[in-house]
């Protein structure tokens, strides 16, 4: 951080960048909110911005004993300094939301963000009930999209239980849909939270439809993710090369969604 006084339009900037980050992930814990200040605000001092925006009122926290941990959400003032985001009216917090499974989803999908956001040149995030809007009941939405800045749009799938042959069957279907018959998306990444469940997958969905996935899916798990590493094309390859070869490959997906 600049030492210095700040200006008044630079306050409300930082203010709204990590308003914008709880509500696109609808809470964050204060590691997490302090991790989103120095890796990508990149701010070396992380207790003024989140003590500030607590004491005006634009965040309340939620003490949650299942985890020992505070859990920070957008109040009513809060959404209105963020009232330029699309679905920011539809935002709410309850407690279900720290769930267990939901929790650790959670975690997940802020871990694969920073990781995401140190390795791809990310235009927007799109948080899940975004892109749910307009939807039908039965469409296969993913838990958030990445749109890069060279016009890509990549499907983001965070994965933290087995899923039965079934279920994978369904995904690979509707994404084979969205990708080859209507455009959404130029392809799906899907990150695992352990290497464990990650092998799982890559085996499972490359048995289901080898030309597609190798084709059409990128699998990670969190610790290839930190690295920038992914498997796409049948081979363990820098996430920037995957992207590179996506464009490469001509497909002419994800236009519009």
């Amino acid at each position: 951080m600049k030492r210095g006084r700040l200006t008044k339009e630079e306050q409300i900037r930082r203010i709204k960048s990590l308003l914008i980050f709880i509500y696109t992930f609808r809470y964050a814990t204060r590691k997490q909110l302090e991790m989103f200040i120095q890796v990508v605000m990149n701010l070396s001092f992380t207790r003024w911005l989140i003590d500030y925006s607590f004491s005006e009122g634009f965040i309340s926290a939620y003490y949650e004993p299942l985890f020992k941990t505070k859990i920070y959400y957008l109040t009513y003032k809060g959404k209105e300094m963020i009232c330029d985001q699309t679905m920011v009216e539809h935002y709410y917090f309850e407690k279900s939301h720290a769930g267990l499974n939901t929790f650790i989803h959670h975690n997940n999908m802020i871990e694969t963000f920073m990781f995401l956001k140190s390795h791809l040149d990310i235009k927007e995030w799109v948080c899940e009930w975004d892109i749910r809007r307009g939807k039908g009941a039965g469409e296969k939405i993913p838990d958030g999209l990445i749109i890069l800045k060279d016009g890509m749009n990549v499907a983001l799938e965070v994965e933290t239980r087995y899923k039965k042959l079934g279920i994978l069957r369904n995904f690979v279907k509707r994404y084979r849909y969205d990708i080859e018959k209507i455009s959404r998306y130029n392809c799906v990444l899907i990150v695992a939270s352990s290497r464990f469940n990650y092998d799982g997958l890559r085996m499972r969905l490359y048995n289901l439809a080898p030309e597609f996935c190798s084709k059409s899916f990128i699998l990670a798990d969190l610790g290839m993710l930190e690295l920038g590493m992914c498997f796409y094309q049948g081979k363990l390859i820098h996430l920037e090369e995957a992207i590179g070869l996506l464009k490469m490959g001509g497909q002419g997906h994800g236009q519009a969604l």
